[in-house]
């Protein structure tokens, strides 16, 4: 996965550029928590904690992680339907015009449990305490 740190010293803030495919990622961890490294840990240290295809999710304000045998996904809230407590992918039914249905780019992304680890790891180096 490719990725970019960067302090913005006019603004004094830090910004994480992810590929255009990760643009779900990146909104998720840049807007679920502070900019600081230490904000980072408490998810970082569950991720860590998982074991070999073990399934664990992660609910934001407005986007969820999944982890599902290695693999993770993060999706938009509105793509996600709650079905007896435990998060679902909701679909939208084949008839509706194309039109009408919803534009998912940039709600949902896909990577790694191994790829998002190195990232948080590096970009948690990059922010301040």
């Amino acid at each position: 996965m490719e990725y970019d740190f960067i302090y913005d010293r006019d603004s004094r803030r830090y910004r994480l550029k992810l590929a255009t495919e990760q643009a779900a990622l990146q909104q998720f961890l840049l807007d679920e928590f502070a900019h600081r490294a230490s904000a980072y840990q408490p998810l970082l240290s569950q991720l860590e904690a998982l074991k070999p295809y073990q399934d664990w999710q992660y609910q934001g304000r407005e986007f969820s992680l999944l982890v599902q045998q290695q693999e993770v996904r993060v999706c938009h809230n509105s793509l996600l339907a709650t079905e007896s407590g435990e998060l679902a992918v909701q679909s939208l039914p084949e008839e509706l015009d194309d039109d009408l249905q919803l534009d998912e780019s940039g709600l949902s992304s896909e990577c790694g449990l191994a790829d998002l680890l190195l990232l948080l790891q590096a970009w948690q180096e990059f922010l301040p305490a």
